[in-house]
């Protein structure tokens, strides 16, 4: 019997997802048919109910996609979690059935050489490690021009999960947390790596209370990769590279300038939150933070949590030293100063829950990026581009937005997006506050549709203008409530065919790339760093007239990573020659 034409579409998909065999596909598609199934979303109901396809899977096809559900022998089987970086899934070897995390790179970072570089040096350092306190790496890979990596699957919340909901946990197993922690540093630091962003995010905790140390994407590799992490700086800049609440006094001068003393502050501050709810410093501004790490003595956590002992207390503050040679020397003689404290427990939770906070926090993200980019989608209300729209829809793939006749995102539905999420106001998250925002029409902008996306600190900031100013006064087109932006700090004008970025005197100075300037044009994927630390990337729904700039952005910074390895070939072989 034929198949019904009504439900060709998710079965054409399903076929060449990869997902099933032709034959089993055309076998399942009978049945259901001979069964009277009339729509795809009751064949796709049918299928999820036998255990064919998961339901991540189902509302992929039928959105109308087909690929990117495999990757090599994985398969994808529902969405983990949502980082700066890309997009983490539970996945499925299809040859051994062993379940992974999956995580796969942003497709608008898929030729981006710093985000690019960024992926693949954690899964690198990830790949030395192999220890029972850290998140094991087991592949780095490519399929279908996206860039992934295979991880270990940790069934269980972070940290800062943990403490959105306890606030802050009991004495003897907030020790027992750091110790385990610990005891991932110091394995991580003897093979060669420093973290440089240890914070309640990156620690995952299991059910019986293991605790894994995840996220690598910021390390540093001390032995034999010079010339990747001097690429990596000319990238992003090392001034300030890390999370400023848990970053240690000498990595906010220079995060070159690290060891592992600096990740043992930042378990310091991370063991403080999980004490007492709150992080060392009572500032809330990012630049406040950042002198208080350098100057101000961290609060007792006594003071906010009295039933802590002092000898934790006493812990905690060595942790925090300023002066790096009053720490503790080795993350190793930190997690022995905390045995006599620790008390190992379980820890309840309904990870189902927690996926499901997870996906509603990454379509509101998805939303809210959507949102920006449809105020630049044409003039006077006009249908969004396709392209604009299809750019966006690929930072997120298998996360449903549903869309109005003009092209605009709706307000997600179902029984899990209800209310917001409470992750941005949380006191451990110590940002800048967002400050008040124009929202005039794009005028002739259409050829170019860009939004600066916040790498730290802020929102989203679409440039609806031909010029915008920024900085803190009332009349700025971008208004930035921060003491380390100047009046009018910046300014930003697109000429028809490309942006241009030009400082107006301010005090803190306007960086590109980690580089000060006065002016130069911008490129898609430039990342701006306004005042003290506001970063923000440059995002252009059409980047075709920029590629030769980036081209030539990238073949600098061969050369100079080049120059910079045959010098020190020539210093060595002029110093072997001297002898």
């Amino acid at each position: 019997m034929a198949v019904p034409p009504v439900v060709n579409s998710f079965w054409q998909h399903l076929a060449e997802s990869g997902l099933l065999e032709g034959r089993e596909v055309t076998a399942l598609s009978r049945e259901l048919a001979v069964q009277g199934v009339k729509s795809d979303e009751d064949a796709a109901r049918s299928l999820i109910e036998r255990g064919v396809i998961t339901q991540f899977q189902s509302e992929w096809l039928l959105e109308g996609r087909s690929r990117g559900l495999i990757f090599d022998e994985f398969k994808l089987l529902d969405l983990l979690g949502v980082g700066g970086m890309g997009w983490v899934y539970q996945a499925e070897n299809t040859k051994t059935k062993e379940i992974v995390a999956l995580k796969v790179l942003l497709e608008q970072f898929k030729h981006d050489r710093g985000m690019l570089a960024r992926f693949q040096q954690e899964a690198r350092a990830g790949l030395r490690l192999n220890h029972p306190n850290v998140v094991r790496t087991h592949r780095l890979g490519s399929a279908g021009g996206s860039h992934y990596v295979i991880m270990d699957l940790v069934e269980g919340p972070s940290l800062l999960e943990v403490l959105l909901r306890k606030k802050r946990l009991k004495w003897g197993q907030a020790c027992d947390f750091a110790r385990q922690a610990l005891l991932g540093l110091h394995h991580a630091h003897e093979a060669g790596l420093v973290h440089r962003d240890v914070k309640p995010q990156n620690l995952l905790i299991e059910r019986d209370g293991t605790v894994k140390l995840l996220d690598f994407g910021l390390a540093m590799i001390r032995e034999g990769e010079t010339g990747e992490e001097f690429s990596m700086a000319m990238i992003f800049g090392h001034e300030c590279v890390g999370t400023a609440a848990y970053m240690s006094p000498e990595q906010a001068e220079d995060s070159l300038a690290v060891d592992g003393r600096s990740d043992i502050y930042g378990l310091g501050c991370t063991l403080f939150a999980a004490l007492t709810g709150d992080t060392p410093f009572a500032e809330r501004s990012v630049t406040d933070v950042q002198k208080a790490h350098r100057a101000k003595a961290p609060r007792n956590v006594r003071d906010l949590a009295p039933s802590v002992p002092e000898g934790v207390a006493k812990v905690v503050m060595q942790m925090l030293a300023k002066n790096r040679e009053d720490r503790y020397a080795t993350a190793g003689e930190a997690a022995a100063a905390l045995v006599e404290w620790s008390k190992p427990a379980p820890i309840e939770f309904d990870f189902d829950k927690i996926l499901n906070e997870r996906k509603k926090q990454a379509r509101e993200k998805l939303a809210e990026y959507f949102k920006s980019r449809a105020k630049l989608s044409g003039v006077g209300g006009s249908t969004a581009r396709p392209s604009a729209i299809s750019s966006v829809v690929k930072l997120a793939p298998g996360i449903k937005v549903r869309f109005d006749d003009k092209g605009h995102p709706l307000p997600s539905t179902g029984s899990h997006d209800a209310g917001p999420h409470s992750v941005s106001s949380i006191q451990l998250e110590q940002m800048s506050r967002a400050g008040k925002h124009s929202h005039r029409e794009a005028t002739t902008l259409e050829a170019s549709g860009a939004v600066l996306v916040p790498i730290s600190g802020d929102r989203f900031r679409p440039l609806t203008q031909n010029r915008v100013t920024i900085g803190r006064n009332d009349n700025c087109t971008i208004q930035l409530n921060d003491q380390s932006i100047s009046g009018r700090h910046c300014e930003i004008h697109f000429d028809g065919t490309r942006w241009w970025i030009t400082d107006l005197g301010s005090r803190n100075g306007t960086r590109v790339n980690g580089v000060p300037i006065k002016q130069r044009p911008l490129k898609p994927g430039d990342e701006i760093t306004i005042g003290s630390h506001l970063t923000y990337r440059l995002d252009c729904a059409d980047s075709a007239p920029n590629r030769a700039g980036l081209l030539t952005k990238r073949r600098l910074q061969i050369v100079f990573t080049i120059a910079a390895v045959l010098a020190t070939i020539f210093l060595v072989w002029w110093l072997t020659q001297g002898r």
